[in-house]
């Protein structure tokens, strides 16, 4: 099941404009927080995806902390994700950002490793990661989240391709991908290399989505 979400009950357009600010700063601070992220000792290439997730949770409140002022916002590990109505199932958040007293607002990111010569770890990402978005398990009635690629390669790019084409392969009942909009570089939030926004629906809520998906290297 998943976490209550006030805002899914507002206007899509308010409900966009009033969490984009915070997916905005999100970003920011994620791209702060990468470079230590890799640097730390303690996770490589051969790590798992949650020990890499333990150290970049703390490297972003490291990020934020440096921020003037500093941000009321949370990152909290593997949260877990429900809605009070019981309609969707639960999950368990890599890293929920929160940003309000409101325990039903909140931002969602899940991360994935990615390497770009073998497609298991591609299809994992979109059927571990993408779909739970698009089935309400993650972010329900949410206007937006975060997917982030660990890329455990020296091939970001190839990464990103193998993402797209999986991604595009998966039927669209599970996946929610909307073909028309399409796998986007985006710059419209974020001047950054390696980030990208799709479009789902979360059919048993009635809702659209908007993932944003960036790809960090470990190398």
């Amino acid at each position: 099941m998943v976490a209550p979400f006030c805002s899914g009950r507002l206007n899509p357009m308010i409900r966009c404009k009033a969490q984009q600010s915070i997916v905005i700063l999100t970003l920011q601070i994620l791209y702060d927080a990468w470079p230590a992220t890799a640097a730390d000792s303690r996770v490589n290439c051969d790590s798992k995806e949650d020990s890499i997730t333990d150290v970049l949770r703390w490297k972003m409140s490291e990020a934020k902390n440096r921020l003037d002022p500093v941000p009321q916002m949370r990152f909290e590990r593997e949260s877990q994700s429900d809605r009070t109505q019981q309609d969707t199932p639960t999950g368990l958040i890599d890293i929920m950002v929160s940003y309000t007293w409101d325990e039903s607002n909140y931002l969602t990111m899940e991360c994935k490793r990615v390497r770009s010569d073998e497609n298991s770890l591609a299809l994992a990402y979109v059927r571990n990661g993408v779909n739970r978005f698009a089935s309400g398990k993650y972010a329900p009635g949410h206007a937006f989240g975060i997917v982030v690629g660990y890329v455990i390669c020296s091939n970001p790019a190839g990464c990103v391709e193998r993402v797209r084409a999986a991604l595009e392969k998966e039927p669209a009942v599970d996946s929610g991908f909307d073909a028309k909009h399409g796998w986007q570089p985006d710059k419209r939030l974020l001047t950054a290399s390696n980030l990208y926004r799709t479009r789902h629906t979360q059919r048993a809520l009635k809702n659209h989505i908007q993932l944003l998906h960036s790809f960090h290297s470990m190398i």
